[in-house]
């Protein structure tokens, strides 16, 4: 796969909205019975990280390793995760609606992923992303749910012919077509339901590996990230 510049929107670095807040912990002091660590909100300029390990973390040269023992986000953070790069996965959240943060939480949620990299390769793919929204509110099952969401908004080719059979009156062979049965085929061969309110289809799995730190950087070019700027 080409990769190309994929980031259209320009960044502004003024945005203040935390996108994520991690409790960060001294863990050399944790290990000896010690409890210190505070509350870092995301994202911040990279001075104010190695500002905050210091002084609130109490991070020096005899004790340099910290660990991310709570935190506010919609997506699950492992506890060694890089303060860094959590830092880049907030910038990155900025730059997304409710609706596209929210679908990348599902797919990293049901596939297990914790790391900030592969966060971000998902948030930066999640367009690519075919899927069916589905309301969880609704009574029927999911398999229902899905069957009339692909005929009705996907495949309306087959909603078309199933109402041109007339069976009398008003009614069409659509009026008596088992959604359910459909929805369930699909739900076995086609993709698989990340939530109770997502159904991803297989053709379009990420690359959770498709760019690296330093691409990322890069492409960003985002002055919060910058270890230079002072």
């Amino acid at each position: 796969m080409c990769k190309q510049n994929i980031f259209s929107q320009k960044i502004n670095p003024q945005q203040t909205t935390p996108q994520l807040k991690v409790y960060v912990a001294n863990l050399h002091k944790y290990n000896n019975g010690e409890l210190v660590g505070a509350w870092l909100n995301l994202p911040a300029a990279h001075n104010e990280i190695k500002a905050f390990l210091k002084t609130k973390v109490g991070l020096n040269s005899q004790c340099e390793e910290y660990g991310v023992h709570d935190y506010e986000s919609d997506f699950s953070l492992g506890e060694y995760e890089n303060i860094y790069e959590l830092n880049m996965l907030a910038v990155v959240l900025e730059q997304m609606s409710e609706s596209e943060k929210d679908l990348a939480a599902v797919y990293c949620s049901y596939n297990g992923l914790k790391d900030a990299l592969s966060i971000i390769n998902v948030c930066l793919q999640v367009n690519e992303l075919s899927y069916v929204q589905i309301d969880a509110n609704t009574l029927c099952s999911k398999d229902e749910k899905l069957g009339y969401k692909i005929v009705d908004e996907i495949n309306t080719d087959i909603k078309a012919a199933l109402e041109q059979c007339k069976l009398g009156g008003s009614l069409t062979v659509y009026d008596y077509f088992d959604f359910e049965a459909f929805g369930r085929d699909a739900s076995i061969n086609a993709g698989y339901f990340a939530s109770e309110e997502y159904f991803i289809f297989y053709d379009s799995d990420l690359d959770t590996k498709l760019y690296v730190f330093e691409e990322l950087k890069e492409q960003l070019n985002d002055p919060r990230l910058d270890e230079n700027i002072a």
